[in-house]
């Protein structure tokens, strides 16, 4: 039988590299900050920046990096290591943590005119109880000097119909992109 856990971080400590390569194979340079910066914000216990590891049965299987903010939770970044994908184990994983974190969750994602790829990441999220929000445009900011900044989708789960996307999105560019107003 097969066992799907969440483990914080701080008692995985091990498994950072784990992450550190999955996380490197996973997203594009645009999509993710320097893992410097991951590093410190794991450090800081002022942030709101927290980092989840998949395990499947006490094994790593991938992870959720995520902000908390006071009235919803954003999922920065979610991966499962590439051999195990296909299996549910990323659907379990997001279903989860969207019943732990117990607020409503954000997510960026690709606009589906992106391609195949995009349009299966975003099916995937609705298979599991995410909502589109394609009527509010939305622009991530680049996470460095060098990179552009992206048009993506917000998603949410556990969201109230009347969820303040401008609020999420001025949160998020304030706290996760460091934009200032």
């Amino acid at each position: 039988m097969r066992e799907i856990k969440l483990q914080n971080i701080d008692i995985c400590r091990q498994m950072l590299v784990l992450v550190k390569d999955l996380y490197f194979n996973s997203f594009p340079p645009e999509e993710r900050r320097s893992w410097e910066s991951v590093k410190q914000l794991l450090q800081a216990d002022s942030t709101a920046y927290d980092l989840k590891v998949v395990l499947l049965n006490d094994k790593f299987a991938g992870f959720i990096s995520f902000w908390l903010f006071g009235d919803f939770c954003y999922v920065e970044h979610f991966a499962v290591d590439s051999q195990l994908r296909g299996n549910g184990i990323g659907a379990e994983a997001i279903r989860h943590f969207v019943a732990q974190c117990g607020c409503p969750v954000v997510i960026e994602v690709e606009l589906p005119q992106e391609g195949e790829m995009a349009r299966r990441r975003i099916d995937f999220y609705k298979r599991n109880g995410f909502v589109e929000h394609r009527d509010f445009k939305y622009i991530q900011p680049p996470y460095d000097k060098g990179l552009s900044s992206l048009p993506l989708m917000l998603m949410t789960a556990n969201a109230p119909h009347d969820i303040s996307l401008q609020h999420v999105s001025k949160c998020l560019h304030r706290d996760v992109y460091g934009v200032k107003d």
